[in-house]
């Protein structure tokens, strides 16, 4: 049996298998997300947004269910939201959901990036990544932001000297709300999709060089802790080998993390 069959034979016994999760599921329950291709959508509410010296107050008065307006009566203050995405993803865009009604106060919501670490003399700092501020009197709508960027919760903040296993880093947003019942927000919606690690520069297995059309996708595997190739003396992959049914339990448990069920 070729590789290119066996893949095959691989690739439908994991569609298999999602299928019969992704049945299994009861009828209200959100769907598993697997691939590297289709979106991922995240709402971050405002009500999770948390501030200092004000809280939220639900603008139901201009109908606008979802919306809330900040308690402060003088100055803008400003709420922050944690944006929870793993190591690797690809965040392809944000969307901010606001009301603007007001002549002299606007909205503004910020995309940053903040930098902590685990050194015995940890060093807090930040980066902005974009920040939109409203004009006019726009009303009910939205702000829509591309990014294109790999959320890196390891980056080293710039110029600390610092390695990635001591970095920890994380993203939110942020708005600055002013004393005004006519600046309202909703949320932010994020869509992302996940990725394959990158190639590392080096080769894992002797029979699979970097120039092997699947190098990277097979490296994935192996830091993934999926599979430790065919043989470990020397390291070999055997990428042209067959897949048994063994095997293909193997890499689709380890892949899926399966467990017992709940009980």
């Amino acid at each position: 049996m070729s590789i290119r069959i066996a893949t095959r034979l691989a690739s439908f016994a994991l569609f298999s298998c999602l299928a019969f999760r992704l049945a299994a599921q009861s009828p209200g329950s959100a769907p598993h997300e697997f691939g590297i291709q289709d979106g991922i959508d995240v709402w971050i509410p405002a009500s999770q947004f948390t501030g200092e010296g004000a809280h939220w107050i639900e603008g139901l008065s201009q109908g606008l269910f979802g919306y809330f307006y900040s308690s402060a009566t003088s100055q803008p203050v400003s709420f922050h939201g944690y944006l929870p995405l793993p190591q690797g993803a690809y965040l392809d865009s944000w969307r901010a959901f606001y009301y603007d009604a007001s002549a002299t106060s606007d909205f503004n919501i910020g995309f940053v990036k903040w930098y902590d670490d685990v050194s015995a003399t940890p060093v807090a700092g930040s980066a902005s990544i974009h920040n939109f501020t409203s004009s006019g009197t726009p009303g009910l709508t939205s702000y829509h932001q591309t990014e294109g960027i790999t959320i890196d919760l390891r980056e080293p903040r710039p110029g600390s000297g610092l390695t990635r296993s001591e970095s920890a880093d994380l993203y939110t947003f942020y708005v600055v709300m002013p004393a005004d019942s006519n600046v309202q927000f909703k949320g932010v919606l994020v869509t992302w999709h996940r990725q394959v690690s990158p190639a590392p520069a080096t080769a894992t297995f002797n029979d699979v060089p970097t120039s092997d059309p699947a190098f990277q996708y097979i490296e994935a595997l192996v830091a993934a802790g999926i599979t430790a190739g065919c043989n470990t003396a020397p390291p070999m992959y055997c990428p042209d080998a067959t897949l048994t049914r063994r095997q293909m339990a193997v890499f689709i448990a380890k892949a899926l993390g399966l467990h017992w069920p709940n009980f």
